[in-house]
């Protein structure tokens, strides 16, 4: 299933200009990040000969994963070519390739197959699912998190568009074809802002604003912060609604 309104360049050019400042403000993502590695605590021991993380960003995920495991071969791929440094410097001997990785060739003979936060972006997630399995070994493990429909709902029931998000029941009917589900998951977690121009800050600051590249006017803005405080607004400040949805698998070999 394609995932129709992708822009890969749009996508690449908002996570560029968040590198200084997602970090910070990357709240969510470092909890779903920590939440991914102590489900994975759970299941596997320290050890893994031969990892693939997909869509790496400023090291959330590869951070916490060298805290906890070792890996002899530790492959990190990114749109954003500038994450490469980074990475190094919590690791001189990751192998970093930077490009879009559904149209890349797989590293092989993989024991582990891990992303956070990343899934969602892709155009057609069910076939890389599918090139995915056949670099994976016997008794690996595929471990990722992405968002479900009710991601950024508030942003969608105002402007009307956003990404495709797969639901949950979706995602494990397409790994159900050539993976075992050993663990799952899904939770809404909602921030509370000052105001909707807040909102839209921190979509910049963390690079999810990628979705379109609209102008927004002084006026457009005044209308879009007015309805979002008519919709959404509450005693603790404005919501915007995230829903990490988490998968643990291993392939049916």
């Amino acid at each position: 299933m394609e995932n129709q309104g992708i822009n890969k360049d749009i996508i690449h050019k908002s996570f560029v200009k968040s590198i200084e400042t997602y970090r910070k403000h990357a709240i969510v993502q470092e909890a779903i990040a920590s939440r991914l590695i102590n489900e994975l605590l759970r299941i596997k021991d320290g050890h893994f000969k031969n990892v693939l993380e997909i869509g790496c960003g400023p090291a959330v995920l590869t951070d916490k994963f060298f805290a906890h495991f070792q890996a002899d071969i530790y492959h990190a791929n990114d749109i954003v070519l500038e994450y490469k440094e980074i990475l190094q410097r919590i690791d001189s001997s990751i192998h970093f390739f930077g490009g879009d990785i559904e149209s890349h060739d797989l590293p092989e003979n993989l024991d582990l197959v891990i992303s956070s936060s990343t899934f969602q972006w892709f155009s057609d997630l069910e076939s890389f699912l599918s090139k995915v399995y056949d670099v994976l070994l016997p008794e690996s493990l595929l471990v990722f998190s992405s968002f479900g429909p009710d991601n950024f709902r508030e942003i969608r029931d105002l402007e009307g568009n956003g990404l495709n998000y797969l639901s949950f029941a979706k995602h494990e009917r397409m790994l159900s074809k050539k993976f075992e589900i050993l663990w799952c998951d899904k939770e809404n977690i909602t921030r509370y802002f000052s105001n909707p121009f807040a909102v839209l800050k921190h979509m910049k600051q963390t690079g999810v604003n990628g979705i379109s590249s609209k102008v927004w006017t002084k006026g457009y803005l005044q209308r879009f912060e007015e309805d979002y405080d008519d919709l959404f607004g509450t005693e603790l400040g404005v919501p915007l609604t995230y829903q990490p949805i988490y998968f643990i698998a291993k392939p049916k070999k």
